[in-house]
């Protein structure tokens, strides 16, 4: 019997599902009747019709695996999607204009996807919702997500909608709220209760501070911030307790952005942030993370905080050590950091850090004849005393750090910590 037919079926899966591409999951398909048997479910989880089969889509090659369909992005055949009985996501992405094949074609999947047990709808569209096929989505009922991206229309925030999601809605992205009233976006929101999961293009920041005093269940927050109009009446303590926080910005305001960071502080007054991301940009000049708030946000999340992203603010290197500092449980750091002192070791700032995993400094100067202190940076970063740090990204160059068996020419094996670098590409996006 061979070692995977030895394995439980209810463990196989589990195993093959960390697999991030496609053809490997193809290739396992292939491999025996037991890894078929595993794989197969596995590999036509999700559909993309817009993929091409050189990127390891695998198009559905026979009517009995339309079974294992959970989730579709669009679909070139409304025979097809009937097959999909066990489907749970829909993706689309196209025109939806008043009067365009798109919203005709559109609406054509709504009547079957009524008949499927459909929980997450995914609308994604230049030119926005008609009324008409808005009518039509108002027939959806106990969806788990919903997510509608447009530029241009009229904005769709759920309302007439949410009413009949409140039961059962757990994820919500609305890409266009610029414009609506905070009172209406408040109103649609408190229908919501369930909330786990929720992303705002748009919205005011005074609404963001209210809207989190009534969604107790809300553990993830991605929204942006405009400025000093965020600090307003609403005093109440958020009954959110979020996990993961990210903040979008840019300002013109040659005082940069100076009330964020108390608006920060007030959407996460409790211990519970485990991620924060932070995209802030200025047009007055590099904007710096500065040290009080480091400081205070250690008073409440010291134990919680295990990701730290702030890649287009500025830090130097003595606030990342602050921070590693302060931090213990960190385990991903990413952020921009100024030209250091010369002689400055990198392996000083992240001494602390025991449970850091990934490091990324972005940098845009550089000192010539740096590269061989870099490495040598590296190495000793990743190899000190009770370091687990094995992913170093300096620049656009990254450092992936591990040990390997190696076979010296008497036949003795040994094992080595062995560093391979590579260039990054879009590391920073």
């Amino acid at each position: 019997m061979s070692a995977a037919a030895a394995l439980p079926l209810d463990v196989l899966p589990l195993i093959l599902e960390h697999l991030a591409d496609r053809r490997d999951l193809c290739t396992c398909a292939q491999l025996s009747k037991v890894f078929h048997y595993a794989a197969t479910p596995l590999l036509y989880r999700t559909l993309d019709v817009r993929i091409t089969t050189h990127k390891g889509l695998v198009k559905l090659q026979k009517p009995e695996y339309a079974k294992h369909v959970r989730h579709v992005s669009e679909t070139g055949s409304l025979k097809a999607l009937r097959m999909y009985v066990n489907l749970e996501g829909f993706t689309w992405s196209g025109d939806m204009a008043e009067g365009s094949s798109g919203e005709r074609e559109f609406m054509s999947y709504l009547d079957i996807l009524r008949e499927l047990p459909v929980r997450e709808l995914v609308m994604r569209t230049f030119y926005g919702l008609s009324d008409d096929v808005w009518e039509a989505l108002h027939a959806f009922t106990g969806l788990h997500k919903v997510s509608i991206w447009c530029m241009e229309g009229k904005p769709r925030i759920l309302q007439g909608w949410s009413e009949k999601l409140g039961e059962s809605l757990t994820h919500l992205e609305l890409g266009r709220c610029s414009g609506v009233p905070a009172s209406i976006l408040i109103t649609v929101l408190a229908h919501l209760p369930r909330l786990r999961a929720l992303r705002l293009k748009g919205a005011s920041s005074a609404a963001i501070l209210e809207i989190l005093t009534f969604l107790p269940h809300l553990h993830s927050l991605d929204t942006e911030y405009f400025g000093a109009a965020a600090l307003s009446r609403y005093d109440d303590i958020p009954a959110a307790r979020l996990r993961d926080l990210t903040v979008r910005t840019s300002t013109v305001d040659p005082q940069g952005l100076q009330q964020l960071w108390t608006w920060i502080r007030r959407l996460t007054p409790a211990p519970s942030l485990e991620s924060f991301t932070l995209n802030a940009f200025s047009t007055a000049g590099e904007q710096f993370i500065p040290r009080g708030f480091l400081l205070d946000m250690a008073t409440i999340h010291k134990d919680t905080l295990k990701h730290f992203t702030a890649d287009s603010t500025q830090m130097s290197l003595a606030d990342v050590e602050c921070l590693c500092t302060l931090f213990p449980a960190l385990e991903t750091l990413s952020c921009s950091t100024i030209w250091s002192p010369e002689g400055t070791p990198y392996e000083a700032v992240v001494a602390k850090a025991n449970n850091l995993r990934t490091l990324r400094f972005y940098q845009s100067k550089w000192r010539r004849g740096e590269s061989d202190a870099i490495i040598t940076s590296v190495r000793n970063m990743m190899l000190r005393e009770s370091s687990v740090l094995r992913l170093i990204g300096i620049g656009n160059l990254i450092y992936i750090g591990r040990w390997v068996c190696k076979t010296d020419e008497d036949g003795t094996n040994r094992v080595e910590f062995d560093i391979v670098s590579g260039v990054m590409q879009d590391t920073w996006d």
